[in-house]
C-alpha cells in the first residue's frame, strides 16, 4: 500500500489544483448528461407513446421504464466514474489507487441499480414525476457514494475530511437543484439533465475548497482535528493498551508441612 500516511499534517491544495478538480468533476457531470440525452434521444419513440395521449390515466408503459432505468444508470454510471477520473488525475500523489476506486465504484452502482430496480418497478403505476424522484434519488446517492469511495480509498487517514466535503458539496447541490426545481416546477424530469453536472461539479469544488481551506486552519493552530488516528475524550485510554501493574507478590509457600516430614 502506497499511501503516504507519515505525512504530517493534510496534503496542501493549491488553487490551481481545485480549479482543475472543480472542471473535473463538472466534466464528468456533463458527459454523463450527455449519455442521457443520447439514450433519450435514441428511445424517443418510446419515451413520446409512453407519456402521450395514450397515459391519461397516470399509468407509465413497461417499456418506457426500462427505457428510463437504463438512461439513468448509464448516465449516472459515466459521470460517476469519469468524475473520479478526472479528480484523480489532477493530483495523482494523492489518487495513486485511482484504479481499485474505479472497480469499487462501478461495482457499488450496479449494486445501488439491483436495490432501486423493484423501487421502479413499484412506482411505475403513479405518475411519471415518480420515476423521476427515483431516478433523482438513484443520481444523489450514487454519486455520494462513489465520491467516499474515491476520498476513502485515496486517502483513509483524512477519511472525514472526505466525508465533510462529499456531504457539503451534496447539500449545496440540493439546494441548487430545487431553487431550478421551483422555477420550473411544470417540467420536472427535464431537471434530471441538470442533476449531474450540478452534484458533480459541486463534488469537485468541495473537494479541493475544503482541503485547501483545513490545510489553512492546520498550519495555523497545529491541531489536526479531522485526521483518523487523533483521539478524543476517554478514546484516549480505551485505545491504549493496559499498563499491567506489578505482579501480585508470590505468596509465601507453605512450608510447614515439608519441615514436618524433615523433622520426622
Amino acid at each position: 500500500m502506497n499511501n503516504d500516511t507519515s505525512q504530517i499534517g493534510p496534503r496542501p491544495v493549491s488553487p490551481l489544483v481545485l480549479l482543475l478538480r472543480a472542471l473535473g468533476g463538472l466534466g464528468g457531470g456533463v458527459v454523463g448528461t450527455a449519455v442521457v440525452i443520447l439514450i433519450a434521444f435514441l428511445g424517443a419513440g418510446v419515451l413520446q407513446s409512453a407519456l402521450g395521449p395514450g397515459s391519461e390515466d397516470g399509468s407509465v408503459h413497461p417499456l418506457f421504464v426500462f427505457v428510463f432505468i437504463a438512461m439513468m444508470f448509464l448516465g449516472s454510471l459515466a459521470s460517476n466514474l469519469l468524475g473520479p477520473l478526472f479528480i484523480g488525475l489532477t493530483d495523482r500523489k494523492k489518487y495513486i489507487r485511482l484504479t481499485t476506486s474505479l472497480y469499487q465504484i462501478f461495482s457499488a452502482n450496479l449494486v445501488i441499480l439491483i436495490v432501486l430496480v423493484p423501487v421502479y418497478m413499484i412506482v411505475s403505476g403513479l405518475k411519471v414525476e415518480m420515476i423521476a424522484s427515483v431516478a433523482a434519488l438513484q443520481v444523489v446517492v450514487s454519486a455520494f457514494i462513489s465520491a467516499l469511495i474515491l476520498e476513502i480509498i485515496a486517502d483513509y487517514k483524512y477519511a472525514l475530511l472526505g466525508v465533510y466535503s462529499t456531504a457539503f458539496s451534496v447539500l449545496v447541490s440540493a439546494g441548487i437543484y430545487f431553487f431550478f426545481y421551483s422555477v420550473s416546477s411544470e417540467q420536472p424530469i427535464i431537471l434530471l439533465f441538470l442533476a449531474l453536472p450540478v452534484i458533480w461539479g459541486a463534488i469537485g469544488i468541495f473537494s479541493g475548497l475544503l482541503g485547501l481551506v483545513y490545510e489553512k486552519v492546520y498550519r495555523l493552530y497545529g491541531i489536526d482535528f479531522l485526521s483518523s488516528a487523533i483521539k478524543y475524550g476517554d478514546d484516549e485510554t480505551y485505545g491504549e493498551e493496559p499498563v499491567e501493574e506489578d505482579e501480585e507478590e508470590e505468596k509465601p509457600k507453605d512450608d510447614a508441612g515439608a519441615e514436618f516430614l524433615g523433622k520426622e
